[in-house]
């Protein structure tokens, strides 16, 4: 998996087929089977994330494998805590800030008992990972990265009624089309246009969620203002961060950079020239690197906004450095 992989996203656009109804069969007791749902999902464009599992309850029999296939351009995970904790997904540390590794790295092994924790490390779009129930029970499981994303796992005998993969497929579908139907695109249409921002000539949101509907765009992605004239970016997610990056020429940085260690896997640093503000936002003339840092307010914290003030004409591409393709435009005429 590269680092670069990490965090990726594509373009809008939004679908609304035939909504279907939950429904669960008899598997046949004689024969384990392997059944796949998804983790995450997304907009056929990419640009609106569904931070969910779907389905995100299954019923299997004793011996059956599911897999979770990553069907969304938002990297997840699949941890089972067996009781315990969650790991942190980010750990602050002496020398920077850290991916933690219980949650970057597979835990446990291909059975499951519910006895000790099982994890599949970080996935990336078109990855899997599968898990075998050995016994019955329920399950609960999560999602580490994105909170209020998780599941249940509910095992039962080889004689008891078990999901099938056509039940599990129309209840995928049912559900990402009443999220993108009766979530997303109101969240879209509300948000359209300039954001009120005192003081500055323009305000753009950056990006918006709601729940687990999270649209990985600039509203608007293009701002014309006058030279000398102000920008505002307001976050108005409620757990994505993002930033506001003028590259100035430069390549994009990654968003995660390997330390090694003297035993066991590399480290991964969370880029620091990323992760904290850069350049002179209040009069910048266009050139060189400006960042925001990550924009997301600390717990109970105020909400974040970054404001530019730009002194030079000219046509300026920004973008978010951890959404691949949420990119924005600011025009400054005299």
């Amino acid at each position: 998996m590269g680092i670069q992989d990490l965090v990726r996203i594509g373009r809008i656009g939004l679908a609304v087929g035939v909504f279907a109804a939950p429904v669960v069969l008899p598997s046949a007791a004689s024969a384990a089977q392997t059944l796949t749902v998804s983790a995450g999902a997304e907009s056929p464009g990419g640009d609106v994330q569904l931070n969910e599992f779907a389905p995100n309850q299954i019923t299997l029999n004793v011996g059956d494998t599911l897999t979770w296939r990553l069907d969304s351009t938002e990297f997840h995970n699949i941890y089972f805590p067996s009781g315990g904790p969650a790991p942190e997904f980010v750990q602050p540390g002496p020398d920077g800030v850290f991916i933690n590794p219980a949650v970057a790295m597979p835990t446990g092994g291909e059975g499951f008992d519910g006895t000790a924790p099982a994890g599949s490390g970080l996935l990336n779009k078109g990855q899997s990972w599968s898990l075998t129930f050995t016994r019955e029970g329920q399950f609960p499981f999560l999602c580490d990265i994105h909170p209020g994303m998780g599941g249940v796992v509910n095992v039962v005998s080889a004689s008891q009624a078990a999901d099938t993969q056509t039940a599990i497929d129309l209840r995928r579908t049912a559900q990402i089309q009443t999220e993108l139907a009766t979530k997303a695109l109101p969240l879209i249409v509300s948000n359209v246009g300039e954001q009120p921002a005192e003081g500055v000539s323009a305000g753009i949101a950056a990006g918006v969620q709601a729940g687990a509907v999270d649209v990985q765009r600039f509203f608007p992605e293009r701002v014309s203002v006058k030279t000398g004239d102000a920008v505002t970016w307001i976050w108005k997610t409620e757990d994505t961060p993002h930033t506001v990056t003028f590259l100035g020429g430069q390549p994009a940085p990654e968003v995660a950079l390997p330390m090694p260690q003297t035993a066991g896997p590399p480290k991964l640093a969370l880029n620091p020239t990323i992760l904290a503000p850069a350049g002179n936002a209040s009069d910048w003339a266009g050139d060189g690197y400006l960042n925001s840092g990550f924009l997301q307010p600390a717990p109970g914290g105020q909400t974040p906004t970054y404001t530019v003030r730009f002194s030079t004409p000219g046509t300026y591409q920004y973008l978010c450095v951890l959404h691949e393709g949420m990119v924005g435009t600011i025009v400054v005429s005299n």
